[in-house]
């Protein structure tokens, strides 16, 4: 600790410049130990110091400053912590971002990444988003869309994220979901964004997070625009042949797919989207619609893929509840919506340890 409170003597704005190089350079490397991050978090002068300094004028002090606060905001510890210095760190972070000339604003992105994760941040982060009267979530979105928003090399991949974890609240889908605006309909398509896995695990996680709202259900089977099934399943299809009946069965997108037809290789996402599925099937309307739209075909060819040594065992069994539901009659299933079930605690818990036996063996 003692050590700490000398070097924040040279991270002033105006120390000199080598003595507040070499301490900002160690600070950052301190912050790559979760030890050393635990005690920058009982000295919170130093997260005040680094605030400052990430703008510097120096460009690699205000680099180091941020890369900083990029791994101390990984904790929720360092997140709150960080809030509390920084009260208007949410707007702050979005200016820097829409700056497209912004050399650092990949960074930014990260922080309001960090500090937006679990669901409490990101009520917080969603607060400061709207009391702001300019439509800041609106811009963010138009500049993740235009990939070519910065003019010095900032990807803005890590606005998928952020966009994940604000649809963690109520506040957040019903902005994602608003008829005018349309985000959401702009953002689905980048679940197919080949050039990076960050973009598609943002929009494969807002689509989950507003699967869990079933009162959206049947606006996201039926309205066009957002057309919500077809981008489910068509990272789920592969380069498999189906019958005419078959293709005349799927949404227009999947239909005739090609023998060069990829699909989506990371197993985290399969999974994601297959418990997307899974929250759709709650009412019978939407499962019903699932089965005429060929969801079972789509998943069957999904789950020869999942069982070869290829496959994942955890996209597996989430592929193996969905089918379960889908090939039983209504009759059989006995309930229009399946969330008015009321299973025990000691039952959900002694099925979720099965679930995860059978992963690990």
């Amino acid at each position: 600790m003692e050590s700490l409170k000398e070097i924040i003597t040279f991270m002033n704005i105006d120390s000199r410049l080598d003595l507040k190089a070499v301490a900002v350079s160690h600070i950052l490397s301190l912050t790559g130990c979760s030890d050393a991050r635990s005690l920058i978090y009982k000295c919170p002068e130093v997260i005040e110091k680094l605030l400052k300094l990430t703008v510097d004028n120096e460009g690699t002090i205000a680099k180091d400053a941020l890369l900083a606060i990029v791994n101390l905001s990984a904790d929720e510890e360092g997140a709150n912590t960080i809030l509390e210095k920084a009260p208007n760190l949410v707007v702050e972070c979005i200016k820097f971002i829409l700056d497209e000339n912004c050399a650092l604003a990949d960074a930014w992105a990260m922080i309001l990444s960090n500090i937006s994760r679990t669901e409490l941040l990101a009520k917080r982060v969603m607060n400061d988003i709207q009391s702001s009267e300019d439509k800041l979530l609106e811009k963010l979105v138009s500049a993740f869309t235009r990939v070519d928003f910065n003019k010095k090399n900032c990807h803005l991949n890590y606005l998928g994220p952020i966009f994940s974890n604000l649809s963690q609240t109520s506040e957040g889908r019903s902005k994602f979901c608003n008829l005018e605006t349309k985000l959401l309909s702009r953002l689905l398509p980048f679940i197919y964004h080949e050039d990076s896995l960050i973009r598609r695990g943002g929009a494969v996680g807002l689509l989950k997070n507003i699967c869990f709202d079933s009162s959206r259900h049947s606006w996201l089977m039926t309205d066009e625009d957002v057309n919500v099934l077809a981008h489910i399943l068509l990272p789920l299809a592969g380069p498999e042949e189906y019958t005419d009946e078959e293709n005349d069965k799927f949404p227009v997108d999947l239909q005739y797919l090609g023998a060069d037809k990829k699909r989506e290789s990371d197993p985290d996402l399969r999974k994601m989207l297959l418990e997307s599925l899974a929250q759709l099937c709650a009412t019978r309307k939407v499962r019903d619609f699932l089965r005429a739209k060929g969801t079972y075909e789509i998943l069957r060819e999904l789950h020869k893929f999942e069982c070869s040594e290829d496959g994942d065992k955890a996209c597996l069994m989430a592929c193996e509840n969905v089918v379960d539901i889908l090939i039983r009659t209504e009759e059989e299933i006995g309930e229009d919506n399946l969330k008015d079930l009321d299973i025990p605690n000691e039952l959900a818990d002694k099925f979720e340890k099965m679930d995860s036996n059978l992963i690990e063996t």
